[in-house]
């Protein structure tokens, strides 16, 4: 059920972002006319109303396309994703269990908190154990708790436990702002 809602509302929201953006179009079309009356744009929106459905359409395919990729997907429902990088992302579902697929196979169940910097994810599990995973050559390396981690964070200059962020916070960070009003 959370799926077919969270499904409708980016239906609705790609039409909603389509029509503005087949509007924005038609106005940059109908300023562009005035200066090159016998240019393509100017002839292709003679007709406004053609012209903004089309955009309009083609606009709706896009951002769909967009949104079913890897880099536009955050999930449907009771799904969300963030994309880290090299086709890897952190992963929730039911708004409550947070995992990190090549990790959570391993080791432990839950991700608590996290940060990513440097081509690196600094994590913390559920079992009050940390871990780096460098998510470029897929290296795993697990701390027994933060003393462990953040000692090793000093000396190589890592981000410490008391930078790690919940899933909710990137989520909110990495898909708010640009992405939530330019992307489906």
């Amino acid at each position: 059920m959370e799926y077919l809602f969270g499904l409708i509302f980016t239906l609705l929201k790609v039409s909603l972002q389509a029509s503005v953006y087949a509007t924005l179009l038609l106005s940059l079309a109908r300023v562009t006319a005035a200066f090159a009356p016998t240019s393509w744009l100017a002839k292709s929106s003679a007709n406004s109303k053609r012209f903004w459905w089309r955009s309009g359409f083609a606009a709706s395919i896009v951002l769909f396309l967009i949104a079913n990729t890897r880099w536009g997907d955050h999930g449907l429902g009771d799904y969300s994703r963030i994309p880290l990088g090299h086709g890897l992302a952190m992963e929730q579902i039911n708004g409550t269990m947070v995992y990190f697929e090549p990790v959570t196979t391993r080791d432990h169940e839950e991700i608590i908190s996290y940060k990513v910097a440097d081509d690196a994810l600094y994590a913390k599990a559920n079992d009050n154990l940390y871990f780096t995973y460098d998510l470029q050559t897929k290296r795993y390396q697990t701390f027994d708790d933060s003393t462990a981690y953040n000692s090793n964070a000093r000396n190589l200059d890592w981000p410490t436990s008391s930078q790690f962020q919940s899933f909710h916070r990137h989520y909110a960070q990495y898909w708010g702002g640009w992405r939530f009003w330019l992307l489906a």
